[in-house]
């Protein structure tokens, strides 16, 4: 019997507690008699929505809602109980999240605390409750606060990532959401609230907390499911439990009774000639459901029935030291080491995706089916396949990865620690624990979470972040600082609780604390000395990872999502405005990016709108060198997980998606970057940071199961797109294979050539562009020269509108000049409107086709200039024509 209090009625009360932070005197008796409230929810949606406090995310907003963070708040609520609910053995209140020093009475008896965000409660309520009208009450305390009084208690650690944020409050010391204190791309906007389900359960005798199936074999003959069952009892009374396993066109698969062990029931389930679930791309997701029934021996009646839907895949992290030199991969001049390859079904994955954040400041408005599914759809419509949750996050809800387990998305899961050094004292240490035996339950029935991580940059820190990091290694230093939970303490419990998911102790890491934790021989690496770094993007061409898990570079969000909170008169590059949009440290968030756009280009001070589109498309260009590199390096490098996705609130950062869910230049460069074949132009080996570039070849990295064969031209061609020297090559890629065609060596020694293109001369079936695009066959380009050194011709082209509907418009571009990184902005014609495809390098009599969906009517004139078209002719040498 189950209450779900979602729906009732809930008041929020504020309860000052610091001076200097008091509630604002116009809002101080409305928040002291209470104001409506959602659940899930959390404190600043609920004061938005009663309109009283501005948008959390207008300029200026977040040092103004500060004494939100300092305030003490009351959820309270009322619920009827009938008496057939107390007549049950027990009676407890269930939370999935409460966010998160929490004080909880029912009718004015204190029924528990809670201080962890990240995992589920249960509270006893028999003695409390009573038949009729109850009243539940949950006071959080003040986040600020409660995260300095528990560093007072247990002392202060380093922590880092809050950029260019000037409050840095300890979010190591507290089991919280770590963003939530300000990141370098988030503002210091921490809240409260009961921010997932909550609800009162009446059960009797037994009930199944949570079922966990470890798929330890999945060949195609045979699969094995050792399911272990976690029970909660309210007494010893004998029980009895059954599982069946049903496939995906709902026959029976395996049945089979379960032993009981006091608090657990385990049983082996055998499947013949499995579905196997495969990750996106390289198969297809059937998944089985598992449902298991608890019941007293010789009584059909069900005490508790629970069913999961599951997938039948084993996982192997293959880590063995490399046989040869270069692991056999195509680029030069790699030395020996250790591989670190994900295996599913002991079929290697190159993993290609991005590390995921919340999706916005406060979680529970950003968890809806509808939100979650439209971001993991949008990388797999980019041929992603993998997305990292990030340890400064939240762990996923059941809605998120289902929605991963439907489509072949693979989650590396980190646990939730960065960027610092985290207690391992009472009562931290029993927190950690039981966080970590919460989630690796709950996620485990899910066949998209692949890897358990222990950390985002925690142990790396210790190595390299300066004196108060490394002296936590120091081994005269007396305190822990969760080396135990990482090493230890983690390992044995995903051993226990999960045993067919690989485990990983951070990001990145070496495979032993005797390696520096950030190599390329051997490890996962994070490569941020490209963007924080002094030199231009090309020196990804220096860094030869075997995973590249976190590496990433800065992007401004589209103009109609950050300019409508910015006053007209602050619409400039480095504005007090932009700026508080941008919360990347170093030179300061819009400095930085300008540096970095100055690689390519003289800045264009004067015009913001030519400024935000430069940017994005760097952002773009670094990204697209990054990851081809490392696909090139296959099998030696085999993942490519940029940083980051998505974005929590309207700010510059490095996500492809903004905050307001618009995608980037960088996403529609990531459809091209991830293609299952792509042609990359790179070095015959890595380029240290200063050095030539030397020798290029094109690399044909084949992600499908296919071969891929068939002709392909290698062309010189000058800035009017006219060929200089041409070259007929032959595609024959094995299927899940990298092959390399050196280019003649004469070629990058002349500097009157800016540029390579090969392309592939193909049918249009074998094309791997979107169907809604006509554009030329896949190609790539090399550039030997800056835009700032070219001298681009004035861009000619045809622009052709049809349209379908009100709604619908077919654009035909046909180029009559080489027209380089041709952009639309279709949030400049209407907020709404989207384009189907974006970011063209054509050369002259190339025709692409894109789809253009608008509520209002377009402009032929108004579509084909800036700032709704843009394209880098414009910021070449001679500047504009």
């Amino acid at each position: 019997m189950r209450f779900d209090l979602s729906a009732a009625p809930w008041a929020l009360t504020a309860h000052p507690t610091q001076p200097g932070h008091d509630l604002p005197p116009a809002l101080s008796q409305a928040l002291a008699a209470g104001v409506p409230a959602t659940v899930p929810g959390s404190v600043h949606t609920d004061l938005l929505a009663a309109g009283l406090i501005e948008d959390p995310y207008a300029l200026g907003a977040e040092p103004r809602l500060l004494w939100i963070a300092h305030t003490d708040w009351t959820y309270t609520t009322t619920f009827a109980l009938d008496p057939d609910a107390l007549n049950h053995d027990r009676l407890e209140l269930a939370c999935d999240g409460l966010d998160t020093v929490a004080a909880l009475h029912l009718n004015g008896q204190p029924i528990g605390h809670a201080a962890n965000m990240h995992r589920r409660h249960r509270f006893d309520l028999k003695a409390a409750a009573r038949a009729g009208t109850n009243t539940l009450s949950l006071r959080f305390r003040a986040p600020i606060p409660a995260a300095e009084e528990a560093q007072a208690q247990l002392g202060a650690l380093p922590h880092e990532g809050h950029g260019g944020n000037t409050l840095k409050p300890p979010h190591n010391a507290i089991r919280k959401m770590a963003c939530s204190y300000g990141w370098d791309w988030g503002p210091v906007l921490p809240s409260a609230g009961i921010w997932r389900a909550i609800a009162v359960d009446a059960w009797s005798t037994a009930r199944i907390a949570d079922l966990r199936p470890a798929v330890v074999q999945a060949t195609e003959h045979h699969a094995t499911i050792e399911l272990a069952v976690d029970l909660h009892r309210a007494s010893h009374a004998p029980i009895a439990a059954t599982a069946t396993l049903t496939d995906p066109q709902g026959q029976p698969a395996a049945a089979v009774d379960l032993s009981i062990h006091d608090t657990q029931a385990t049983a082996t389930l055998h499947v013949p000639k499995p579905q196997r679930w495969w990750p996106v791309g390289h198969g297809d997701q059937p998944r089985y459901s598992l449902t298991v029934t608890l019941s007293k021996p010789n009584d059909a009646t069900p005490l508790h029935t629970t069913t999961a839907r599951i997938g039948l895949r084993t996982i192997t992290l293959d880590t063995t030291a490399d046989p040869a030199p270069g692991n056999g991969a195509a680029v030069e001049g790699l030395p020996t080491g250790e591989q670190m390859t994900l295996l599913i079904n002991d079929q290697p994955v190159f993993l290609k995706g991005a590390n995921w954040i919340p999706d916005d400041c406060f979680p529970a408005r950003s968890e809806t089916p509808t939100r979650l599914r439209q971001r993991i759809d949008q990388l797999i419509a980019a041929h992603g396949n993998c997305l990292r949750i990030w340890g400064g996050g939240v762990y996923p809800s059941a809605d998120f990865l289902d929605h991963c387990d439907a489509r072949g998305v693979l989650v590396w899961q980190d646990f939730m620690f960065a960027c610092a050094g985290y207690p391992e004292e009472a009562p931290y240490a029993a927190q950690i624990e039981a966080e970590a035996r919460d989630n690796l339950a709950r996620l485990c029935p899910h066949p998209s979470v692949v890897l358990y991580n222990g950390n985002n940059e925690c142990i790396w820190a210790t190595f390299d972040w300066g004196d108060e990091f490394r002296s936590l290694r120091d081994p005269n230093n007396p305190r822990g600082f969760g080396l135990h939970y990482w090493l230890d303490l983690l390992p044995r419990l995903v051993a226990e609780l999960d045993p067919s998911r690989p485990y990983w102790p951070a990001s990145p890491y070496s495979g032993s604390m005797d390696h520096h934790p950030n190599q390329n021989e051997r490890g996962n690496r994070h490569i941020w000395n490209v963007w924080h770094g002094d030199g231009q993007y090309r020196n990804y061409l220096g860094h030869y990872p075997r995973m590249a898990t976190e590496f990433g570079y800065h992007g401004p969000p589209h103009a109609a999502t950050l300019l409508p909170r910015v006053p007209q008169d602050q619409h400039t590059w480095n504005s007090p405005a932009l700026e508080y949009y941008n919360r990347n440290g170093g030179l300061g968030g819009q400095q930085h990016t300008d540096h970095r756009l100055a690689d390519d280009f003289i800045p264009p001070h004067d015009n913001l709108d030519d400024w935000l589109y430069l940017a994005q498309l760097m952002q773009a260009r670094a990204l697209e060198m990054g990851c081809t590199w490392f696909r090139a390096l296959s099998p030696w490098c085999s993942a490519a997980l940029y940083w980051q996705w998505n974005d929590c609130w309207p700010v510059s950062s490095w996500s492809a998606i903004d905050g307001a869910g618009r995608e980037k230049p960088l996403y529609h460069a990531t459809r091209r970057f991830f293609a299952p074949r792509l042609i990359t132009i790179k070095p015959q080996r890595p380029v240290p940071e200063g050095q030539p570039i030397g020798p290029l070849a094109v690399y044909l990295h084949n992600d499908t199961p296919t071969p891929w064969t068939g002709p392909l031209t290698a062309q010189r061609v000058d800035l009017h797109g006219h060929p200089v020297d041409t070259v007929e090559l032959q595609a024959n890629v094995p299927p899940r294979a990298l092959h390399r065609i050196d280019l003649p060596q004469a070629w990058p020694t002349r500097p009157t050539d800016p540029a390579l293109v090969v392309q592939e001369l193909c049918d249009a079936s074998a094309q791997t562009t979107p169907a809604t695009s006509h554009a030329p066959a896949p190609a790539a380009w090399w550039w030997f020269a800056p835009d700032k050194d070219l001298a681009y011709p004035p861009a000619k082209l045809d622009v052709q509108i049809t349209s379908s509907d009100a709604h619908t418009h077919n654009i035909t571009l046909t180029a009559h000049t080489l027209i380089r990184d041709l952009h639309l902005f279709p949030d400049r014609l209407h907020p709404s409107a989207t384009v189907s495809d974006n970011g063209f390098t054509l050369l002259p009599g190339d025709t692409t086709t894109l789809t253009l969906h608008c509520p209002v009517a377009v402009d032929p004139a108004a579509l084909s200039a800036a700032p709704i078209m843009q394209f880098v002719n414009r910021f070449g040498k001679t500047g504009a024509e």
